[in-house]
């Protein structure tokens, strides 16, 4: 390509499009009140959750209609581990702890407490309670420091925070020392692999 080409080309450039990918239509839905009884929530909250987490949804002949994939996928997301067995109740926290119900809520969400929902009674799991208050001694192997979490699977400090928050991986504070529940993140950091 000589000179006068490159200019030509450089003084008129040819307008680039990207392709742009077509977007599958939506066609399996729930109603408000499918969501209602299957995931044990009320329509208040479905609505505010669905603003919040921008859940695609469509009115027709007066009822409104929910996006069963995003709807599932967000429920999948906070589901429990099914490791945790044990359980304790607000009540319970109250009880044994000395708790008011806005202690117990600033205590789950400072020491991310795996917590699980049925109808409208929350449950806390008993063993990362019992660990955050001092009562239950923290399994040493079964955490890792931020430190030995990093090395391990060669992240840095923001992508590690990144992966606990939004898979919800339990972490405990211990003096100055946050860990972070061994099993949970080997599980999620594992290497793909087909059995």
């Amino acid at each position: 390509m000589n000179k006068e080409d490159i200019d030509e080309r450089f003084n008129n450039p040819v307008e680039f499009h990207a392709p742009t990918k077509e977007k599958a239509p939506i066609t399996d839905f729930y109603t408000t009140a499918e969501v209602k009884e299957k995931y044990h929530v009320h329509e208040s909250w479905v609505f505010a959750i669905a603003k919040k987490q921008n859940i695609p949804r469509t009115f027709n002949r007066g009822k409104t209609y929910w996006s069963k994939k995003h709807i599932d996928s967000y429920f999948a997301k906070k589901k429990p581990n099914a490791d945790i067995t044990e359980w304790y109740s607000t009540q319970e926290m109250q009880d044994k702890f000395g708790m008011t119900l806005s202690a117990i809520y600033t205590f789950v969400y400072k020491n991310a407490i795996p917590k699980k929902k049925e109808g409208i009674m929350v449950y806390y799991s008993k063993k990362h309670v019992d660990i955050a208050k001092g009562v239950a001694a923290p399994e040493e192997p079964q955490y890792y420091t931020v430190a030995e979490a990093m090395k391990r699977f060669n992240l840095t400090r923001d992508q590690l925070y990144h992966y606990v928050k939004y898979h919800n991986i339990p972490k405990v504070k211990k003096g100055k020392y946050t860990l972070i529940s061994k099993p949970e993140l080997d599980k999620l950091l594992a290497a793909p692999k087909i059995e």
